[in-house]
């Protein structure tokens, strides 16, 4: 069953078809892209701790700093391409806007980092500034139902992303319920106890044609 333990990272972001085939072959940015990297947590669930942008934490186990950083080299079409070989993924460009919706089923948080300096980099070929949201917990893959278990929310412009503190639940959730119903509707067989997945519509043919057997 899809639910419990889950985390998700959601974004809807303007932009045209020629920008987002642009940022799909575009490399990662460094963390610089983000005015304030520290503050990731700032004002939400986890705001006690600090983000491990450097992978210092994890120093004595080299085989997963080396892993992290080949990631950061990556573009963002084959990250998504990884990812969505193990299913719920949705990224795709749609109505105008660049979507995204990632599900894992526990905390990977040095792989959030990494997918928040991509979607950070997207900015450059956005049409205006929208965020990015990252919640999760012991909840449905949906969109939370209020601002308690939000994570952090990355607001991505144009030519710099920043961490907010704070930001109108009511606009950030009405701005990605198209999203999330999308990607709910990707889910098969959601209450059993081994859901399925069908990208035929949620992940874009630019990343399907990528995707290893």
């Amino acid at each position: 069953m899809v639910g419990g333990r889950s985390y998700m990272l959601a974004t809807r972001m303007p932009m045209s078809r020629e920008g987002f085939d642009a940022w799909l072959h575009t490399p990662l940015p460094g963390h610089d892209v983000i005015t304030n990297p520290d503050e990731m947590w700032l004002g939400w669930a986890a705001e006690d701790m600090t983000p491990d942008w450097e992978l210092t934490a994890i120093a004595d186990s080299p085989a997963a700093v080396a892993t992290y950083r080949q990631s950061r080299t990556r573009t963002p079409r084959e990250l998504l391409a990884a990812r969505a070989a193990g299913g719920f993924t949705l990224a795709r460009h749609h109505d105008g806007a660049l979507e995204i919706y990632l599900y894992d089923y526990h905390a990977d948080t040095y792989g959030t980092l990494t997918d928040l300096l991509m979607l950070a980099g997207a900015g450059r070929f956005a049409d205006a500034e929208a965020p990015v949201a990252y919640w999760g917990g012991d909840v449905h893959p949906g969109l939370p139902f209020d601002d308690g278990s939000v994570l952090a929310v990355l607001l991505v412009g144009r030519t710099a992303a920043r961490f907010t503190a704070a930001y109108p639940f009511a606009a950030l959730a009405g701005q990605l319920r198209p999203v999330e119903e999308a990607f709910l509707g990707a889910v098969v067989d959601p209450d059993g106890d081994d859901p399925g997945w069908d990208s035929s519509l949620v992940l874009d043919p630019a990343v399907a044609a990528h995707v290893p057997d």
